[in-house]
């Protein structure tokens, strides 16, 4: 009789022991939030979130595939971002109808889900406002100083090197990207403690994302109506509306739209993988959609950087947009996607210290060129007199 009662005293115990593994294997596929502690290091994964941030990934590389194989040029954000500040009117249309494409969907993203997540087990869609407002203000224009100066002189963005460069196997986007992330880490644990507990909402910021919505949509018709006069640039116009729209979307479900969301990857206290499955969709589809055709679609040939040597200047751009990067989270691309909401630290500092700062690093640029122009034409001009001179030597 006793041992009849142990034998079932076991299967109990061995019944509630599975209930309770089930349950936990059904709470860890479900949700959640899992916390690994090691060495001090809290790391802090969602599953939903990784999920989504691969999706996001995907939709960033598709976008980038398509750029690509239609037109032949690498999507680098803050290329076409300058190129729209400055008015190069060859290519003023089709790099501002990526633009308001990308401001039109991040804004129809936040109405959608400005307060919700996309999945029921997910966080946030977007951050709350006060953790966008709580930027100091000289922390957003020395951000926006640094990135825009170093995307200038390194010649690329997240978008650049990050997604597309690495894809690409390129040498300089390896260091490039790698750079951004080392600085990043410097910079995040260094500016961390500027930030601000907590931030303000002055006004009603889905009335402005509705404002911006059909502001957005004005612009991209004005675009695509000059694009139609000009008709050099109307296919390059008409195919960078996707782009854009993708590139918006896959933002906001890869979750780079949250500032948070990078500086938890940059941060060494509270890890957070997600950014890396971002860069794990995004290159996996660009580095198969790069390679589908030998020539794009609609041009003769694809558009490489001038060169792949890892120069000075590659080095020390890389290192101020890492800089930059890490003290607000933000890169140019997510500056244009939070443009929508419109927050004064957003939509004019940072914006237009990026702007400045893509100004003056060129104007460096520029001075720097005509400098080794100029030393390139004296060493000509050496070697000529050296040539005729061990001539007139032999006669």
């Amino acid at each position: 009789m006793k041992m009849r009662e142990i034998r079932i005293y076991i299967l109990k115990q061995q019944l509630i022991c599975i209930s309770k593994w089930k349950q936990k294997v059904y709470m860890f596929q479900l949700d959640v939030q899992i916390c690994m502690n090691m060495n001090n290091i809290l790391m802090i994964i969602n599953l939903s979130d990784l999920f989504l941030s691969l999706i996001g990934g995907i939709m960033i590389g598709v976008a980038c595939s398509i750029h690509y194989i239609t037109k032949g040029r690498i999507a680098g954000i803050s290329g076409i971002y300058y190129g729209v500040i400055t008015f190069k009117w060859d290519e003023f249309f089709w790099k501002l109808s990526i633009l308001c494409s990308i401001v039109f969907s991040t804004g129809l993203m936040y109405q959608i889900f400005g307060d919700e997540s996309i999945m029921d087990s997910s966080s946030l869609a977007f951050n709350e406002i006060p953790q966008i407002t709580n930027l100091s203000n000289m922390i957003s224009v020395l951000s926006g100083l640094l990135i825009g100066c170093g995307a200038k002189l390194c010649n690329g963005c997240t978008t650049g090197h990050g997604f597309c460069g690495i894809a690409r196997i390129s040498i300089r986007s390896f260091v490039a990207f790698g750079l951004f992330i080392l600085f990043g880490v410097l910079s995040c644990f260094i500016t961390m403690s500027e930030q601000k507990d907590e931030g303000i909402e002055k006004y009603n910021y889905n009335h402005v994302s509705i404002i911006m919505i059909g502001l957005s949509l004005v612009l991209l018709s004005a675009t695509l109506l000059g694009a139609y006069i000009n008709k050099d640039q109307f296919i390059d116009t008409i195919i960078g509306v996707p782009v854009g729209l993708l590139l918006g979307v896959g933002v906001v479900f890869s979750g780079m739209i949250k500032r948070t969301t990078i500086l938890s990857f940059l941060s060494l206290q509270q890890w957070n993988p997600q950014f890396l499955f971002v860069i794990l969709g995004a290159n996996i589809v660009c580095y198969f959609g790069f390679r589908l055709l030998k020539k794009p679609i609609f041009e003769l040939e694809f558009q490489y950087p001038p060169t792949n040597k890892v120069t000075n200047i590659l080095l020390i751009g890389a290192s101020l947009f890492g800089f930059g990067w890490g003290m607000t989270g933000i890169c140019p691309l997510v500056g244009l996607a939070l443009f929508p909401q419109f927050t004064w630290q957003i939509g004019l500092m940072y914006l237009g210290s990026v702007s400045m700062g893509m100004r003056i690093a060129q104007c460096y640029l520029n001075k720097y060129q005509k400098v080794e122009d100029q030393v390139i034409q004296i060493n000509s001009n050496n070697y000529n007199n050296k040539t005729d001179n061990e001539q007139i030597d032999r006669l």
